[in-house]
């Protein structure tokens, strides 16, 4: 997938502590399209990243524009962008 640009690491590490430590979280992706769920788990496919949510849905990380959890009693607001 040539237009495929991977999330940088720090975005991706936000991820893995909310999969990690079952938080819930609030995503919001570049449609607008937003989910209130819980982050199963990181996986890929053919090259490109997915978050696997606990509703079952799939998400590819490219889509994501925003993620909102809280982290030891901080509420954090993350905005996601194409690595470089």
């Amino acid at each position: 997938m040539p237009d495929y640009q991977p999330i940088s690491c720090d975005l991706y590490d936000w991820l893995e502590i909310a999969a990690r430590w079952q938080l819930p979280v609030t995503l919001v992706g570049h449609d607008g399209r937003r989910w209130d769920d819980g982050v199963r788990t990181i996986e890929a496919s053919d090259g490109v990243e997915y978050l696997l949510l606990e509703s079952g849905e799939r998400l590819s990380l490219a889509d994501l524009a925003t993620l909102d959890l809280v982290w030891q009693g901080e509420a954090r607001h993350i905005r996601f962008a194409p690595a470089r």
